[in-house]
């Protein structure tokens, strides 16, 4: 089960003690705060492996730690286009924002949770100690209170259930934006994980 490879890790990274329940809260928590880095795999085993992710893999990955703990849940996928001012960050970023003009376009994937007689938001996708370098951390995990997503979305999909999750996002993006723009969202992806590594350093 994937709960208990989770925690398992998450021990191992003394990230909690082994007396220490796995409830939906701490899946959470542990989930959002992996490192904001592409894994070499979405699934979920690697993702927990690795101890990294982004929107994509941390996502799939608690859709299926939310059914293990007994919670519905529908994967969502979006397409979103941010303006970011380049002076706002450094070195490779800086660079390829400038040569966006401050564009970057993506699709984005969060969660619905579903509750008795409400629907939930839940976007794991920044780690809190990346709260103050702009992204939308979500530092609370209350059962039952939307979370902020981490975009602006423009058009918004359930992922099917019956499909590859990951094959239905790369066709939104391959449908919605030109080959210039998915080569810079590479790029710029590849850089806020080269970025992010520097920092666990």
């Amino acid at each position: 089960m994937l709960l208990e490879t989770l925690k398992t890790a998450a021990v191992q990274r003394r990230l909690m003690k082994p007396e220490e329940e796995m409830g939906v809260e701490k899946v959470y928590y542990l989930v959002r705060d992996m490192p904001y880095i592409r894994a070499s795999s979405r699934d979920p085993e690697t993702i927990i492996h690795e101890w990294r992710g982004t929107c994509s893999g941390k996502h799939y990955l608690l859709k299926e730690l939310f059914a293990e703990l007994g919670y519905s849940s529908r994967l969502i996928a979006c397409t979103t286009v941010v303006h970011i001012d380049p002076e706002k960050v450094h070195g490779k970023l800086r660079e390829l924002l400038e040569r966006s003009r401050g564009r970057f376009v993506d699709v984005h994937n969060y969660l619905i949770l579903e509750l008795p007689g409400r629907e939930m938001i839940v976007d794991a996708t920044w780690p809190l100690n990346t709260k103050g370098s702009g992204a939308v951390v979500n530092e609370r995990f209350i059962l039952g209170e939307n979370q902020h997503i981490a975009c602006e979305p423009v058009k918004t999909w359930v992922v099917p259930d019956d499909c590859n999750a990951q094959d239905f996002k790369d066709r939104i993006l391959k449908d919605s934006f030109t080959s210039e723009e998915l080569a810079h969202r590479e790029e710029f992806i590849k850089a806020l994980g080269e970025m992010s590594r520097d920092k666990l350093k």
